[in-house]
């Protein structure tokens, strides 16, 4: 696991910043953790979620991603991952941490029936756009 932690401006979820600065910046104060085994796809999350102000941190397992629960604030995992998937790792986080954990899938019509009983946070089909990508983490974390 490798913590590419960008630097953001600090704030709390009350969010008291102007709303200039929010736009620029709508994840800033939080904390995310990325899962996926593909290291273009977590390069872009990375990059993009960065850019929204979020402190990113990467993995490219679901096993690896359990040493970075303590201090993440929410969870975006690809579904589809070789040994261990992103059903695996929403079962182990929900033992660990009381975060959201959204999904990311390219295969929504073969993975339907296993998505529709699954208790994501959300389901979200790549390609995923970055902003919306951003509104959708921000509707599911609680503020501090």
């Amino acid at each position: 696991m490798e913590d590419h932690s960008s630097d953001s401006a600090s704030g709390d979820l009350a969010d008291r910043r102007p709303a200039a600065v929010r736009a620029l910046a709508p994840l800033a104060g939080l904390r995310v953790l990325v899962v996926d085994d593909h290291a273009d796809t977590l390069t872009f999350l990375q990059q993009a979620l960065g850019y929204a102000g979020a402190a990113v941190v990467t993995a490219s397992s679901a096993r690896a991603a359990l040493a970075a629960l303590g201090s993440i604030d929410v969870v975006v995992t690809d579904y589809a991952m070789p040994d261990e998937d992103g059903l695996w790792l929403l079962e182990r986080v929900r033992e660990q941490a009381a975060v959201p954990v959204l999904a990311l899938t390219g295969f929504a019509e073969s993975q339907k029936r296993a998505l529709a009983h699954a208790p994501f946070a959300r389901v979200l089909l790549k390609p995923i756009d970055p902003w919306r990508l951003c509104e959708e983490i921000r509707a599911v974390v609680r503020p501090r």
